[in-house]
């Protein structure tokens, strides 16, 4: 019956597949047929999407609308503004704070070092394995000892440390047919080994926001208003995305975060000890609707 079903209906089912149906399904001693009684994938959708939508995950989001100017393409006339709804976004300042008491804090690297290989001739060499033995990273740490402290804790006597950010934004495709597709901001963090951030578990992606497309009403909207927007209309909505992610990264780094990147914020890490925190961007990778 599986090779029946396998060689019946669409052709998309590989050998991997249907061998991956039988060991992580069928031979699982918790699979149980007589669930499948009244099984509908539509309806089992509807049930996960519900749930979902209670999840704790998404309580720690926030959702707003971001407004765009729209060039008119005639000199003397201002831009239009418009409004995309569905911006789904966390504050980083939040994020940070969640990571400390998260089961990987005990491997963050909260001070950079130089690391040595030291060879049997006793030749030594200077290596580059992470972040936090990077040069940027030991300069930044330098940096932030001689950061002024907030006006409210004038003599904190809390160890400064750097938290860095590592950021990407990438439009995905959902599906391999259709047209569903996700915009996405993530976040690793520096301060940890690339070998536990390379775990497909590790639970050390952050997702930060996820960034709406320009609605379908807005190409009504741009070609009533734009001059030019029979001509001109690639470039036109090239702008656009642009000023889109623009207006998400306002909402991003926000008044507390600004005060935290420049002040740093008090945290509880692992080990009991309260440090001021001071995050920094390391890296950001982005794909092209943010050109």
């Amino acid at each position: 019956m599986i090779m029946n079903w396998k060689d019946s209906g669409a052709t998309t089912k590989s050998d991997a597949e249907v061998n991956r149906l039988v060991s992580d399904v069928l031979l699982d001693p918790n699979f149980k047929v007589e669930d499948l009684q009244g099984f509908n994938v539509a309806k089992e959708n509807r049930q996960s999407d519900a749930a979902e939508k209670k999840s704790p995950f998404l309580d720690s989001f926030q959702t707003a609308n971001i407004d765009i100017e729209v060039p008119s393409g005639v000199k003397g006339v201002p831009p239009a503004t418009f409004s995309v709804p569905g911006l789904l976004y966390r504050k980083f300042t939040a994020v940070i704070q969640a990571a400390f008491s998260s089961p990987l804090a005990p491997h963050f690297h909260l001070t950079p070092f130089k690391l040595f290989h030291v060879s049997p001739s006793g030749e030594e060499e200077r290596v580059f394995s992470e972040v936090y033995n990077s040069d940027v990273a030991i300069e930044e740490h330098d940096k932030i000892q001689r950061a002024p402290l907030p006006p409210d804790e004038p003599n904190c006597k809390r160890e400064k440390v750097v938290f860095g950010l590592m950021v990407w934004s990438d439009s995905t495709h959902l599906a391999n047919f259709g047209t569903a597709k996700l915009w996405p901001i993530y976040s690793l963090f520096s301060g940890i080994s690339k070998y536990i951030r390379s775990w497909p578990n590790s639970g050390a992606c952050q997702h930060i926001a996820y960034i709406p497309s320009l609605p379908d009403s807005f190409q009504d909207f741009a070609a009533s208003f734009c001059r030019k927007w029979g001509t001109q209309k690639k470039d036109i909505l090239t702008h656009c995305r642009r000023e889109l992610i623009h207006g998400v990264w306002k909402f991003l780094l926000d008044d507390d975060f600004v005060h935290a990147y420049k002040y740093g914020m008090v945290v509880k890490c692992a080990d009991g000890i309260e440090r001021r925190v001071y995050p920094r961007f390391f890296t950001y990778s982005a794909d092209y609707p943010e050109k």
